[in-house]
């Protein structure tokens, strides 16, 4: 019995001992709380702009950290919505709460889109502590502004950063759960794109830190903010709807999308929608996955390109947005025909006519060198006797067009479904 009591107090001793050195180490490893008046110079200097520039109303605020902060391309991408960027670079979720009664509240924004929760993590704070101060800005803006839009941009990951990549994982999928159960919150979900077929960062979408996004990085991140909605519309449908392989696929812009009588003009073949307006040629190739391959169509047509332009992209970049697609379809579908109808030429646009001739000639190019693909020349088809775009082809937008000109375009396209 003695040697049992004795036993039982050396165990406890080394109990207490050992308590010594854990508590201590528990409080080392506890991150340190970062004081946001570091970014005081950054958040005066927005103030100081906002009383010389009149903000816009119903705008969309680009909230957080340094990859919104270096977002130079910003006000070009997302024109229509008036952006206001509001990065500011090192941001935690602390720092955003911090500061948003005076850079996101005063503005009464429509929507925003908050980038944060990368730099907690790498200052050693959780995923459930990110979590909580996500669910804290949240709670802070909605009290403010009851209306407000607010959608979550992923953590992405990154070639300086992929030791983390758990994190972040687990952290996404948390925030990614409470938007889901809050029903009004949104989730932008680029970080599947930002990686290869090997499973890892794709280098050429960042800079040279191997941190930030490259402009390629933003294309991914511009392209799942705008279409994310569309593409699991379309990802529903073919869950309640089982794809039927080997039919006929037309995706593209709104030409597309608004081709209503798609089924009817082709019946003797089996032809699937899957247009979305607006779209540009790269929406294309960064939802190739989810948008093409579960159907293993036998022909893609495609009509992309014109937004492109419209945008400021250059015929150059068309091509090479093309190229990257035709890959694709190589890569993932190597036995899937590409019928590519030219950019057509419209009243509304038709300033910009010859840079559509110029992509038209460039990809009629490369599908002369390829039996894989085919070049559909609908542009000349929707001229007049004038050389200029038929005024009755088109709806009171000069943009789109009406019965008669999707009439044209069952034509011409007809031989091509065969």
């Amino acid at each position: 019995m003695k040697l049992l009591v004795e036993l039982i107090q050396s165990l406890r001793g080394l109990v207490l001992l050992a308590a010594l050195f854990v508590v201590p180490l528990a409080f080392a490893a506890a991150p340190k709380v970062a004081d946001p008046a570091r970014f005081e110079k950054v958040i005066a200097a927005y103030e100081a702009e906002d009383k010389t520039n009149a903000l816009p109303k119903d705008a969309t605020l680009f909230y957080g950290a340094s990859n919104i902060r270096l977002w130079k391309s910003l006000p070009q991408r997302f024109a229509k919505e008036k952006p206001i960027n509001r990065g500011f670079g090192g941001a935690q979720l602390s720092d955003c709460i911090h500061f948003a009664d005076r850079v996101v509240i005063p503005y009464a924004p429509k929507t925003i889109y908050l980038n944060a929760g990368g730099n907690d993590l790498h200052a050693g704070k959780t995923p459930a502590q990110v979590l909580a101060d996500f669910q804290t800005l949240v709670a802070k803006i909605r009290a403010a502004l009851p209306q407000t839009q607010i959608s979550y941009l992923c953590i992405p990951t990154s070639p300086a950063r992929w030791n983390e990549v758990e994190q972040v994982k687990q952290a996404n999928q948390l925030i990614a759960d409470y938007a889901k159960a809050d029903g009004k919150l949104g989730f932008i979900n680029y970080f599947p794109h930002l990686l290869g077929e090997d499973g890892q960062p794709r280098t050429e979408l960042f800079v040279a830190d191997k941190l930030h996004f490259s402009e390629a990085g933003y294309d991914i991140v511009t392209s799942c903010i705008k279409w994310q909605k569309d593409i699991e519309a379309f990802s529903k449908q073919d869950a309640t709807n089982a794809p039927v392989k080997g039919g006929i696929v037309f995706t593209g812009s709104s030409s597309i999308r608004r081709w209503e009588t798609l089924a009817a003009d082709f019946p003797q073949h089996r032809v699937l929608n899957r247009g979305f307006g607006g779209s540009e040629l790269f929406d294309a190739v960064n939802h190739f996955d989810r948008l093409l391959l579960p159907h293993q169509p036998r022909l893609i047509v495609l009509y992309a390109g014109s937004n492109d332009l419209n945008a400021g992209k250059t015929p150059e970049r068309v091509e090479t947005d093309f190229r990257k697609f035709v890959a694709l379809v190589k890569q993932k579908l190597p036995g899937t025909r590409v019928a590519y109808i030219a950019n057509a030429g419209n009243p509304s646009r038709w300033k910009q006519v010859e840079q559509v001739r110029d992509a038209n000639r460039r990809i009629e190019a490369i599908t002369k060198a390829d039996p894989q693909l085919a070049f559909i020349n609908v542009f000349d088809a929707m001229l007049g006797p004038d050389g200029l775009p038929k005024p009755d082809i088109f709806l009171e937008d000069r943009l789109h067009m009406n019965a008669k000109g999707y009439a044209i375009w069952q034509e011409v396209l007809g031989p091509y479904l065969r």
